[in-house]
């Protein structure tokens, strides 16, 4: 069984990947070592690389179609502690704080729904006693610790660094993390799904036209959708450019680094072998919904000579 090989198509996944050229930035001084899975997490699958894939009584059809899209909404979690020579001094302090800021977040919109208090912990805090003359260090108890968090859900992106911000005043510090929440994701799905078949009605289309193949029987179809969010993502690197000391046999200086600060960014999936990108030009990071196609065809084989 012969295949068919579409090398025209090869030249279109090549001039893509050129029109997307870009300026590097300080991402090239990021860490390429075997931690580093970007690359085949971009990587489409095998079957999905190639718009047709045929032999001599097979046809398949692939449509990749991706969507970036805002969320509907976001759920902020910040986390406080405090510490306290008996649980319950430690408990009414830290329910103060948090008293305060529900208070001060009220005017903004926020209501009691839309904010949880979640108790994470109650536990001892041992420290040491220091005795010089016998040279020993004696644990001991002192005091004790809570730990809450609060879980805030807005429905806008700009009203989370106010937050942010209004909690520092009361000690919270602790931004743990921020989710992306769609409340349409049938919707989505189905929206997708119709883009997909309107790609693949012109591949199918443009493929009969080129190659005269008769179909044999009724067609079978697949399809498979996913979402991708933005916290599985981001990337990170440290940019500086540094001189090396050698100490020869002289080893009485003491070499003290400087603090490099690291950055992060956002990395969302590559769009090399997408048939299409909806909201592409959109900067703003939100969620990737992503929908694949295949549609597989029986042909009637050529009659051999």
């Amino acid at each position: 069984m012969k295949k068919l090989t579409l090398t025209f198509l090869l030249i279109t996944v090549s001039f893509l990947s050129l029109s997307k050229a870009q300026v590097g930035g300080n991402q090239v001084y990021r860490d390429r070592n075997n931690n580093d899975y970007s690359t085949l997490r971009n990587l489409p699958e095998f079957i999905n690389t190639n718009t047709y894939f045929a032999t001599d009584s097979t046809l398949i059809i692939t449509v990749k179609v991706l969507m970036n899209k805002t969320a509907d909404q976001y759920k902020l979690t910040l986390g406080l502690n405090e510490e306290a020579a008996t649980p319950k001094i430690a408990i009414e302090n830290i329910n103060r704080r948090i008293s305060g800021f529900m208070k001060r977040i009220s005017p903004m919109g926020i209501k009691d729904n839309d904010i949880f208090v979640d108790f994470i912990s109650q536990t001892k805090i041992y420290d040491y006693n220091i005795n010089k003359d016998s040279q020993t260090a004696v644990q001991k108890m002192d005091g004790f610790e809570t730990k809450k968090n609060i879980i805030i859900t807005v429905n806008k992106h700009s009203m989370i660094e106010k937050l942010i911000s209004e909690a520092s005043d009361f000690q919270i510090y602790d931004v743990i993390k921020v989710d992306y929440i769609s409340s349409d994701i049938d919707k989505i799905q189905e929206e997708l799904l119709k883009e997909a078949y309107s790609v693949f009605d012109k591949k199918k289309e443009n493929y009969f036209k080129l190659f005269k193949k008769e179909i044999i029987g009724n067609p079978t179809a697949s399809s498979g959708f996913t979402y991708v969010f933005p916290k599985s993502q981001y990337q990170n690197y440290t940019a500086f450019e540094s001189a090396n000391v050698t100490y020869g046999y002289d080893s009485r200086y003491v070499k003290k680094e400087e603090r490099k600060s690291k950055t992060f960014y956002y990395d969302g999936t590559d769009y090399t072998g997408f048939d299409k990108v909806i909201n592409n030009a959109d900067p703003e990071v939100g969620i990737q919904y992503i929908m694949n196609l295949n549609v597989k065809y029986d042909l009637k084989k050529n009659k051999g000579k």
